[in-house]
C-alpha cells in the first residue's frame, strides 16, 4: 500500500471517528494496531468493529439511492446484498447506523486505544 493510500486511510478513519463522535458523544481512537498485525480492525466502537474503505467509486451507492427514491416519509433505507458465493451484508446510510448504535452505547465509556492520532 502506497504512502498515499494510507495517508487518505487515515483521514477518513480520523472522519468517521469525528462524526461518531458528533452523533453520540462517544470518542473513539483509531486502531493503530492495523499497520502491525495483520487482520485487525480500523476502528473498535462497543461490540462492532468497523473497517472504513474509502475508494473512488463504489457501486453500492446505486443501490443505497435506489432505495432512497423508493422510501416514503419517514422510512429508512437498508440494502441487502451478496455476491455470487459470498456472504450477504446489510448497507444503510451512516447516520443511521448512528441512530441505531446510539441506542445501546455509554458515551462515558471508552471506545479503543489511545494513540498519538486521536480522532
Amino acid at each position: 500500500m502506497s504512502k498515499l493510500s494510507r495517508q487518505r486511510g487515515a483521514t477518513y478513519e480520523r472522519e468517521v471517528a469525528n462524526e461518531i463522535f458528533d452523533a453520540l458523544g462517544v470518542r473513539i481512537r483509531r486502531n493503530l494496531k492495523q499497520y502491525q498485525v495483520k487482520d485487525e480492525g480500523d476502528l473498535i466502537l462497543g461490540k462492532y468493529l468497523i473497517e472504513c474503505k474509502r475508494r473512488r467509486k463504489i457501486a453500492v451507492y446505486d443501490f443505497i439511492e435506489q432505495a432512497e427514491r423508493a422510501c416514503e416519509a419517514g422510512q429508512i433505507p437498508l440494502v441487502i446484498m451478496r455476491e455470487d458465493g459470498g456472504k450477504s451484508l446489510a448497507l444503510l446510510r451512516l447516520p443511521d447506523l448512528l441512530t441505531l448504535l446510539g441506542n445501546e452505547l455509554d458515551p462515558h465509556q471508552s471506545q479503543g486505544e489511545s494513540s498519538s492520532e486521536d480522532s
